[in-house]
């Protein structure tokens, strides 16, 4: 359990998605609720994100002119780092839906597809 006493400084830094996801593993205290948002929630979520993106989008641009593109600001996660591990405090469902969307995107780009029941090894035709 994550005790409020034991805060002794709060550091705002803005991190890239990658940065959020290499090498970290989140955990989940008692108090936090189970997953809630909505596909409307989820629908906001990748509109923002790609109406960021397609602000800046020039289909000639290579890979790392895409990569300078203005960034986007995705809303608060606050963490605590509790024992060596890093417990979500505030952000658990972007963080969540987030997760979600780039496995999707990562099966998708690696011919996975949606998967069927039963059949989680083999892509779907």
């Amino acid at each position: 359990m994550t005790n409020v006493t034991d805060v002794k400084s709060i550091t705002g830094t803005a991190q890239t998605v990658r940065q959020l996801f290499t090498g970290q593993k989140y955990g989940l205290d008692y108090y936090q609720r189970e997953f809630t948002w909505s596909e409307a929630n989820v629908r906001e979520l990748i509109d923002d994100l790609a109406t960021s993106f397609l602000t800046d989008f020039n289909k000639a641009d290579e890979r790392e002119q895409v990569a300078s593109y203005r960034p986007d600001f995705l809303g608060p996660i606050v963490t605590s780092l509790v024992g060596g591990t890093r417990f979500l405090i505030d952000g658990q469902q972007r963080l969540t839906s987030l997760t979600l969307l780039l496995i999707h995107l990562n099966r998708k780009h690696s011919g996975f597809g949606a998967l069927q029941l039963g059949s989680a090894a083999e892509p779907r035709e």
